[in-house]
């Protein structure tokens, strides 16, 4: 039943021209910053930014894919014909949202061995992945949280992009004005990346750092789980589900 149900979830995304557009567009985005990298386009602290966004774009998009395509089962009434069906409603939301989940994960290491502008073993680079992908299920039910169709939810989409920015702004704090961005979901991914790129010379002592990779990483996961939990919650309430 599973495999029926992923087969028709990625038929679904592929048909759709808006969910096309946002699984492409990470890897669309990770093509340009290798060019721009190996062309010496950018360089110093525009490439630890690169090197971030990069890290965090996929869960960010995959997450606005899961949304519209929630969005897309409630305009066509499938979350009415689920409820008389053998499979929960609950279930079947939270099969798409894990599906959307396991391609920004897959996403996300693909483009940050792609890029190799950050020095991770494989194992790190699938901590990286897995936190940062947990944006995905935040996204998704955020949108549907507060909007009812694919206009409400653009307009909902754009709002969070503030989300993308935040780890944008605390790339450049080391001490506690840091969690002043903490709120954001990627801000995690962001300062385990920023971390490692910063490993050499926070190991020589000339930089610190509020937190490790791994305490980053783990105190992000449960964070990101926490808020993931949340908006589930939201939008169980808002659309009576």
């Amino acid at each position: 039943m599973l495999l029926t149900l992923a087969r028709f979830e990625l038929k679904n995304l592929l048909r759709d021209k808006m969910t096309l557009v946002m699984i492409i567009y990470p890897l669309l985005l990770g093509g340009l910053g290798k060019y721009l990298i190996n062309n010496n386009l950018v360089e110093g602290p525009a490439l630890s930014i690169t090197a971030m966004l990069m890290a965090i774009v996929s869960g960010f998009a995959y997450g606005a894919m899961a949304g519209f395509s929630l969005l897309d089962d409630r305009d066509d009434q499938v979350f009415a014909s689920i409820q008389i069906s053998p499979i929960s409603l609950p279930f079947y939301i939270g099969f798409k949202v894990i599906f959307a989940y396991l391609l920004a994960v897959l996403s996300n290491f693909f483009l940050i061995w792609y890029m190799g502008t950050i020095p991770l073993s494989l194992g790190n680079m699938l901590l990286i992945s897995v936190l940062s992908a947990l944006q995905t299920p935040i996204m998704a039910f955020l949108i549907n949280a507060f909007a009812h169709n694919k206009v409400e939810g653009f307009i909902t989409m754009k709002a969070t992009g503030l989300l993308l920015l935040l780890p944008i702004g605390s790339f450049f704090f080391l001490d506690a004005k840091e969690w002043l961005f903490a709120l954001a979901p990627g801000h995690w991914t962001a300062k385990a990346v920023q971390y490692i790129l910063l490993e050499a010379q926070i190991d020589a002592g000339l930089i610190s750092m509020n937190l490790n990779f791994y305490q980053y990483i783990f105190i992000g996961i449960a964070y990101n789980l926490l808020l993931v939990a949340v908006t589930f919650r939201i939008f169980r309430k808002n659309d009576n589900i």
